[in-house]
C-alpha cells in the first residue's frame, strides 16, 4: 500500500511550496494501528502533494467528544489545496542548510528546512521563499518537532540561539522556543474518511527578539500512521489558551479531491 506524506510542524502559518517535476515514487507504508508513529511510519515523499480543504478563521472544538473529533462538515468556502515536501536542492537557500532533507512552506512566503532520523524529525531552520526581501535563519542546533516513536504522553521543550541571521532583509539577534506535547489519541472524522487511531500534537513556538517582547503561535496538528498530517489547526498570533477553538487557518485531508 503506498501513501502520503510528511507535513511538517512549523512556528507560522501554511501556505504552499511548489512541487517539482517528474512525479514522484512514493514510499511504501502500512498502518499497524498501534497508538504510537515510528519514524518508518511517517514516509517523506519528496515532491508529492496531497489534498487538503483549507480555509482561515473558523471555529473548531479541539478536545475529544467521545473519543472523536468531528471535522466532517462540508463548508462551501473552503479552499482545496496542494501541500508536500520539496526538496532541498531546489531552493535558493539550499547551500545554507547543509543536514536538511527538504523543504515545507511554512506560510508567509516562508518555508521550514528539515531533516529526519530514527530519533526525529528535525527543523533545520527557516527562509523565505523569495532571496528578496530575504529571510535566512539557519539554527545552531536544529530543533526535534516530532521524536520518534510518536506517543501520547510525549512532551519536551527547546530553546535555540538566533544570532545574525535575517529576516526580512534585517538582522536579527534573539530566540526561539518550540514546546511540543502529544496530547491524546481518538478518532478523527472527516468528510468521507475516518481515521482511528489518530494522534493530536500540540505546539507552542514562541520568538523573543534580544531587545524585549515576544511572538508567539499555537498548532494542533492530528496524526496518523503512514499518513502524516491529517488536519492541522493554526492559533492567531500570541494565542494564550493552548485548547484554542478560534483557527486563524484549519485544514484537512480531502479525500478524492483534485486541486
Amino acid at each position: 500500500m503506498r501513501h502520503v506524506l510528511l507535513i511538517a510542524l512549523t512556528a507560522c502559518g501554511s501556505n504552499l511550496t511548489p512541487q517539482p517535476e517528474p512525479s514522484p515514487v512514493l514510499p511504501s507504508c502500512i498502518p499497524n494501528r498501534d497508538g504510537q508513529i515510528t519514524a518508518d511510519e511517517l514516509p517523506i515523499a519528496l515532491g508529492e502533494a496531497a489534498p487538503y480543504y483549507a480555509g482561515t478563521m473558523r471555529t473548531i472544538d479541539p478536545t475529544l467528544q467521545g473519543g472523536m473529533w468531528d471535522f466532517s462538515d462540508e463548508r462551501s468556502d473552503d479552499e482545496v489545496v496542494a501541500i508536500g515536501p520539496a526538496p532541498l536542492r531546489d531552493q535558493w537557500y539550499a547551500a545554507s542548510f547543509s543536514s536538511g532533507q527538504f523543504a515545507v512552506d511554512a506560510g508567509g512566503g516562508l518555508d521550514g528546512i528539515y531533516h529526519q532520523d530514527a530519533q526525529a524529525l528535525w527543523l533545520d531552520g527557516t527562509a523565505s521563499q523569495a532571496e528578496t526581501p530575504k529571510t535566512l535563519i539557519v539554527y545552531p542546533q536544529p530543533l526535534a518537532v516530532l521524536r520518534f516513536p510518536v506517543t501520547v504522553g510525549d512532551t519536551f521543550t527547546q530553546t535555540v540561539a538566533l544570532t545574525n541571521v535575517t529576516i526580512n532583509g534585517l538582522p536579527f539577534n534573539g530566540t526561539d522556543e518550540l514546546t511540543v506535547e502529544v496530547v491524546e489519541s481518538g478518532e478523527l472524522s472527516l468528510p468521507y474518511v475516518e481515521f482511528s487511531p489518530t494522534l493530536r500534537v500540540r505546539t507552542h513556538a514562541v520568538r523573543r527578539p534580544s531587545n524585549g517582547g515576544m511572538t508567539s503561535r499555537r498548532q494542533s496538528l492530528w496524526l496518523f500512521e503512514c499518513f502524516g498530517e491529517i488536519a492541522r489547526a493554526e492559533s492567531r498570533a500570541d494565542e494564550t489558551n493552548a485548547e484554542f477553538t478560534t483557527a486563524a487557518y484549519f485544514r484537512r485531508f480531502a479525500l478524492g479531491v483534485t486541486p
